[in-house]
Formats: structure tokens, sequence, C-alpha cells
């Protein structure tokens, strides 16, 4: 009778166990799928932002935007160089430091951490990005003098978007962009 009770047991913690795998499995799915969301969302509005921001005339023969640090689209982007952007054909660029990216007209900064690195930091400061779109996931990166920041609020993708910032560098934006965005101002953060 001992022997019956110790394998029901077995047989219940097996199942247990099977079942706290299967939770933790569908739960990293789960996770993974909400990426894979927020990320096609940001790719679509990288893209959309050709549509609602005027450069001035680009002497490049390509459209260029350049992931400056990681690259957390896993590819999405790379479907973007089937389409024009100023009636250029759109070129993505994966570079560690901003040092490689003169030629890019849209810059998308993601570092490793949560905070803006002191390269990017530096260069949003000094101003030195003229005629180019400055676009980060980081948070507060609009508010530390970035253009456009991607803030998640209330699981959607929401847009905060520094128009002092935007006039320095010689882009002009669509009323239609602003209308659905959140003005932000340097140092709003502190």
């Amino acid at each position: 009778m001992a022997l019956f009770a110790q394998d029901g047991f077995s047989a219940f913690l097996t199942a247990a166990v099977g079942r706290i795998v299967l939770l933790i499995s569908l739960t990293t799915v789960v996770v993974q799928a909400e990426e894979s969301l927020e990320y096609k969302i940001k790719a679509a509005y990288l893209y959309n932002f050709t549509k609602f921001i005027t450069w001035p005339p680009i002497q490049n023969e390509s459209f260029n935007i350049c992931l400056i640090g990681n690259d957390p689209f896993s590819g999405l982007l790379d479907n973007l160089e089937t389409k024009t952007a100023q009636d250029k054909p759109i070129r993505i660029f994966r570079y560690d430091t901003i040092k490689q990216a003169n030629h890019c007209q849209i810059l998308y900064f993601d570092t490793p951490n949560s905070n803006l690195n002191v390269a990017v930091a530096n260069a949003l400061l000094v101003g030195n990005l003229s005629e180019k779109l400055t676009v980060g996931s980081q948070p507060f990166f609009a508010e530390s003098g970035g253009m456009i920041g991607f803030a998640l609020e209330q699981e959607k993708v929401k847009l905060h978007i520094n128009l002092k910032a935007l006039k320095q560098s010689g882009l002009s934006i669509s009323a239609k962009l602003i209308e659905v965005s959140t003005i932000v101002e340097e140092d709003e953060h502190e």
C-alpha cells in the first residue's frame, strides 16, 4: 500500500511540474509576442516619419535609416528597403557609434540600459545633428534633447516630440503627426 501511495505522489508531482513548465513556456511566448508587436509598431512609425517630416534636399542617393547601438527590430526594418522616402530608395544601416552615421536621415538610438549613453547625450546636447531626425526608445529621450521618443503608456506605443529640437535641426513636421503626439520640452522629466 505504501508503494502505491508513493507512485501516486510521483505521478502528481510529475503532472504538477509539467503544468509549471507549460505555464512558463506560455508566459514566454506571450511576452515575446508583445515585444514583437511593439517593434512592429515602432518600425511602422519609423517608416511613416518619412511621410510626415520634411527634410531639406537630400544629397545622398538613398534615404538612410541608421540604428545606433542595439538592433531590437530583429530584421523588421529590412522590409523597408523595398520602399522609398523623399523619392529615394530606403537603406537600413546598423552602427555601434554615432560617428559612423554622417549620411543618415533618421537615427534610431537603442542602448543596452535605460539611460542615454554618454556619446548620444553629447551629440544631442551639442546639436551637431542638423538635418537628421533623432528617435529613441529610452525613457525621456525627447526630454533629453532627442526629437522623437517612443514611450510605452498603458501598453501602447506613444510618441513624445521635442519641437524645439526638431526646429533646430532644420526639419519640419506635419501638424497631423503633432496631433497624435505628446509635445515635451527638454529637462521636463527632472
